[in-house]
């Protein structure tokens, strides 16, 4: 047995060896990395000093520049699917720095790049469709519940992990949406005044972009804005799809936080 710290010099070792070279052998180090992050194990959010969360941010981290084509990430996104989206919500959010569930969101979605042929696609889907509710309100006077509710915070970020990941995988159980009218009504209420939202603020953020110089898109201040901009405008674009009817798989976009070197 080995400790963590060992275990993530090894994995660079053997990366830098002609194991990390080949399709063979980059399903080796997935392997040996998957059993790292303990998939077999059911997720405790709750752990001592975030340990379980951090083990899984470590391992997603170092597991994802081996999947392709030829190396699937299907048993990571399967995990995630069934253990950590159902228990998102417990994991500790530091007040100031990193946000562990965003983290958790963001590798989630770039896993479902590569993901293979899922078993039981329609649960895993309503897993992944669930979470993305939590996000996605209803407009504030067709909530019954809360007839007198303020407007709700966007939190786009979240949006743009879940709903690339839901369109990802959407494709492999295409009707999953269709089958249920009464939810699909309430989701294209929802899409609708997340649409109105961000549309308003993708026109105020290409206004403040407009005509700043390459060296001016340097600062922080611009640089926020540009990721805010991808963010909200490939959110816009995944919502085009699934508001299609019935709801298209189709559009292909790079994840907002990625090098623009193609899409995802």
């Amino acid at each position: 047995d080995v400790n963590a710290e060992e275990f993530y010099q090894l994995l660079e070792l053997l990366s830098w060896t002609r194991l990390g070279q080949t399709v063979a052998g980059q399903q080796e180090l997935v392997d040996m990395i998957a059993e790292q992050a303990d998939l077999n194990q059911d997720f405790e959010p709750q752990s001592a000093d975030n340990e379980n969360v951090d083990r899984l941010l470590h391992c997603f981290k170092l597991a994802l520049p081996y999947f392709s084509s030829q190396v699937n990430s299907t048993r990571f996104v399967s995990y995630v699917c069934e253990q950590v989206l159902p228990r998102l919500g417990e994991v500790k959010v530091q007040e100031e720095g990193s946000n562990p569930q965003l983290e958790l969101l963001k590798l989630f979605a770039e896993l479902c790049t590569h993901c293979g042929a899922l078993d039981n696609a329609d649960a895993k889907l309503d897993k992944i469709f669930n979470k993305l509710l939590d996000y996605m309100p209803l407009p504030p006077d067709t909530d019954p519940e809360n007839p007198n509710q303020s407007e709700p915070r966007l939190e786009f970020s979240h949006v743009e992990c879940l709903m690339y990941a839901y369109h990802r995988l959407g494709k492999q159980s295409p009707d999953t949406l269709t089958k249920d009218q009464d939810r699909l009504k309430d989701f294209k209420l929802r899409l609708q005044y997340f649409a109105r939202g961000i549309q308003g603020y993708i026109k105020k953020l290409r206004e403040a972009l407009h005509g700043k110089t390459a060296e001016e898109l340097k600062t922080e201040e611009n640089k926020i804005k540009v990721i805010a901009l991808k963010t909200t405008s490939n959110i816009n674009t995944l919502i085009k799809d699934l508001f299609h009817s019935p709801p298209s798989f189709k559009s292909v976009i790079s994840l907002s936080w990625k090098p623009t070197t193609g899409a995802a």
